[in-house]
């Protein structure tokens, strides 16, 4: 079980780190993991799942056409 930092996240995501914040504060974005006081992070499967949960069909592609979540 690996815990990506909000960098690494946003980084996989294509977004920059104070979007992936407020996404998270709006609750939006992945389930975030609290290691510390002052140090938050993200299962790397949750990090999965979220990103996936956010894939829409592409303009002429069919719901059904969707590949199956590893």
């Amino acid at each position: 079980m690996r815990v990506l930092s909000y960098d690494e996240v946003a980084g996989r995501a294509g977004i920059v780190r104070r979007t992936l914040e407020r996404l998270i504060s709006e609750g939006k974005g992945p389930a975030i993991v609290h290691i510390s006081k002052r140090r938050r992070g993200v299962l790397e499967a949750d990090c999965d799942s979220w990103l996936l949960s956010r894939r829409r069909p592409a303009p002429g592609e069919k719901p059904s056409d969707k590949p199956e979540a590893a």
